[in-house]
């Protein structure tokens, strides 16, 4: 037997004070006058042994009172070998999966309501001088420092759900590093989840073989979801009163087909668009919905289905930008102080058209404002643009903007080739014709109805060869094999590279129709600076080139309702404004910026998908997992087949730790109730 309080055992010299009593009888005697004496000498002679027992007796049940008290106060205990530490030198950490998932029900009541009943029980019984820490996905630091009981039974009682989902392998290294920082010899992880596949990744996980996890895997009677993945766009640019086409991927996560399903579209919180669709079983399909804006600015709009019981994945929020025009900005040098007129083509083509708001700009004068607020920019073939002012122009592309480069002998753009995967090698200037145009390209999709075979298509005098990488496409090549037109998809947005120019001299593209649609769809497909929807828990930085920001202004992000509100980290980086974000958000929905107390933009946030996969471990898989990662792993506990014994008994199961200070208290009672019966009751 154990004592958790040793040093209380000195309180059994007290054990001294009733044999002190029991050896002078402080008692006053009282003299009584009585006739015949030999009467009183007989019944004394008859009484006394009888007497010494009952004093004897009672001194005992006296001292067997202080001792068993005093033990108790001690907190005796019986160490099992096999079981857990749970000794006040081993942290105690609570792990509650409170991401959405855990919103599913099990019986009557959620797995988060399963998980934070049985974590109660489980604090309740443990040790009172123990040390606990709470650990969730949301990663609040006021739980993560070492409480009392006390402490943590009231930061059980105040979780909430809605967090984002967390590696379970991040929840083990911030235990390591808690355990560490706060000098315990040991820690135990009790973790309730239902230890979704998806969060069960163990590629940075740091092993410590002082850590004892008891796993509790939940599962719900409800694993059948059916959600909304992903939202698109046909044409990243939307204008007023022009038709656009929205794109949403429905996953039906059940074993059985679907028939039917309603999907709405809203604008504002006004429905304006309305389709059905049929999933098979453990499938996807995609759904289309042709809408018109009516006005310019932000506009909130959502995409919703109707499933149940799992409905936080049912609608999918997103922010589109309507811009009143396209912003395309041509780079391209003077001569003795006037614009070269050399390559005024674009300039035809854009220059007095209500969509497109072009503009020319100097390379050697370049304003940040206009290239971030840009669509689209064309580097013509005789701007001759540094490195830095390259890396400039990839970070536009990256950010959802449409790049074009024009090629002469003079033009260096070497820089962007190296990062995109193209190899200029030499100058072509044999003529040659287009003879082949990727048609089943997306980029092509609006552009041709049908091409006819014997198409008079343009012809080359002079064009740069290239070695083209596996991240760029040719999609209209020359009737020697070389490419004339090439695509890279990089990052957010695409970069167009031509292998010539459209100056007369190199070819005849400016004179042709296809030089008309090129452009027009080129400058429709750069998109927005500002994506349309974000993550929770997996987007923590999202750019702002929209906004104009001074060092001295203040940028802060609030709901909608106005009760929650957020200033995050601004950071200018590569002529770019982000936003950090260092704590999640309290749930999805639609957030605005403000600068300085005036409104700027909206933008709107989901719950991570990754919550919605139904694909869970069970229990004997989970516990080959983690010992396969070398986790020492102490128990499987699985919470139905416990969930009708009383909560010292599942304890017992965890813990095996016997207690036995309760048994010194009724053998306290008992003492004392049996020095109560003989002091009154014998005669």
């Amino acid at each position: 037997m154990e004592f958790l309080y040793p040093n209380m055992l000195y309180a059994l010299f007290a054990l001294i004070i009733p044999v002190v009593i029991h050896l002078f009888n402080f008692r006053k005697h009282k003299t009584v006058y009585f006739s015949n004496t030999s009467i009183l000498k007989t019944i004394e002679q008859e009484n006394s042994k009888t007497k010494k027992l009952k004093h004897l007796l009672a001194l005992m049940a006296r001292m067997l009172f202080i001792a068993a008290l005093v033990i108790a106060f001690a907190y005796p205990y019986k160490k099992d070998n096999n079981a857990i530490n749970n000794n006040v030198d081993n942290l105690i950490a609570v792990y509650i999966d409170n991401s959405m998932s855990m919103q599913a029900h099990s019986s009557e009541k959620t797995l988060f309501e399963d998980s934070r009943s049985s974590a109660l029980k489980l604090v309740e019984n443990l040790n009172q001088a123990q040390k606990y820490i709470l650990l969730s996905n949301d990663r609040d630091p006021k739980n993560e420092y070492p409480m009392n009981k006390d402490e943590m039974l009231l930061r059980l009682n105040e979780m909430k759900v809605e967090a984002a989902p967390i590696l379970f392998e991040d929840i083990y290294n911030s235990l390591a590093f808690i355990k560490n920082k706060n000098n315990f010899k040991s820690a135990t992880l009790f973790a309730y989840s239902d230890f979704q596949k998806n969060i069960m990744n163990f590629n940075e996980l740091k092993n410590d073989s002082t850590i004892q996890v008891v796993a509790f895997p939940l599962k719900s009677d409800f694993q059948n979801n059916i959600y909304i993945d992903s939202v698109w766009l046909q044409s990243p640019v939307l204008q007023k009163n022009m038709t656009n086409e929205l794109n949403a991927r429905i996953v039906n996560e059940t074993s059985n087909d679907i028939k039917g399903i309603p999907v709405d579209f809203s604008l504002d919180d006004n429905m304006v668009a309305y389709t059905t669709c049929d999933i098979n079983a453990n499938s996807f399909a995609d759904v289309n919905m042709q809408f018109v804006v009516d006005n310019e600015g932000d506009i909130k709009a959502q995409v919703a289905i109707k499933d149940s019981p799992i409905t936080f994945d049912d609608e999918y929020n997103l922010v589109l930008k309507v811009r009143p025009s396209i912003n395309v900005v041509e780079i391209k040098p003077t001569a003795n102080g006037q614009w070269s007129t050399a390559n005024s083509y674009l300039e035809l083509l854009f220059d007095g058209d209500a969509l497109i708001n072009y503009q020319t700009m100097n390379p050697y004068n370049i304003d940040q404002q206009i290239v971030n607020n840009a669509q689209m920019i064309v580097v013509n073939e005789k701007a001759n643009i540094n490195e830095t002012m390259q890396q400039s122009l990839l970070d536009f592309a990256s950010q959802g903007g449409t790049l074009l480069l024009l090629n002469d002998e003079n033009t260096d753009n070497s820089y962007i080739y190296n990062n995109i995967g193209l190899n200029p090698t030499y100058w072509d200037e044999n003529k040659n014709r287009v003879e082949y145009i990727a048609r089943r390209n997306s980029f092509f999709d609006d552009i041709f109805v049908k091409l006819p075979d014997n198409a008079d298509l343009p012809f080359v005098n002079k064009h740069l060869h290239f070695n083209i990488g596996k991240n760029v496409l040719n999609v209209i090549s020359l009737q020697n094999g070389n490419p004339l037109l090439m695509m890279s998809n990089y990052e957010k947005g695409k970069i167009f590279v031509m292998s010539t120019n459209f100056n007369s001299e190199y070819s005849d593209l400016s004179n042709h129709a296809l030089f008309v649609p090129l452009m027009y769809k080129m400058a429709l497909m750069g998109g927005n600076a500002m994506d349309f929807a974000y993550t929770l828990g997996e987007d923590k930085m999202l750019n702002i080139n929209d906004v104009s920001y001074q060092y001295d202004d203040k940028l802060s992000l609030k709901s909608e309702n106005g009760m929650y509100e957020m200033l995050p980290l601004v950071e200018k980086k590569n002529n770019q404004n982000y936003l950090y974000f260092f704590e999640d958000l309290p749930s999805a929905g639609f957030y605005d910026i403000y600068k300085n107390e005036d409104y700027v933009t909206t933008v709107a946030w989901n719950d991570s998908r990754k919550e919605s996969q139904m694909s869970f471990f069970e229990k004997d898989e989970l516990y080959k997992l983690l010992k396969d990662n070398n986790i020492n792993v102490f128990a499987m506990i699985d919470l139905a087949e416990t969930q009708n014994k009383a909560s010292d008994d599942v304890l017992e199961i965890i813990v095996k730790d016997v207690a036995v200070w309760k048994i010194f208290v009724v053998i306290a009672l008992i003492s004392l109730l049996i020095e109560i019966l003989i002091l009154r009751f014998w005669k």
